[in-house]
């Protein structure tokens, strides 16, 4: 999918399979089709968003959580 600017109007085109078809031009199952394309795609990427934050957020709490657990061994050794 494609969006082209013709002009000073925003011209939405679908491409599948090389071929460039008009928004304009489809009939209301493929408009449909297209959005819930679109819809599913942003949600799609706000979810890969939250699994980066969530993967990067486990890492960093696994860390505090071994530096903790080694200071504590360390300090139990030294006394």
């Amino acid at each position: 999918m494609q969006i082209r600017l013709q002009g000073n109007k925003m011209s939405e085109t679908v491409t599948i399979n090389d071929k460039e078809f008009k928004f304009e031009d489809l009939d209301e199952s493929q408009k449909y089709y297209y959005s819930q394309i679109k819809l599913t795609q942003q949600e799609a990427d706000s979810l890969k968003i939250k699994l980066d934050q969530m993967t990067g957020s486990n890492l960093f709490f696994k860390d505090q959580l071994a530096k903790s657990l080694m200071k504590e061994e360390s300090d139990g050794k030294s006394e």
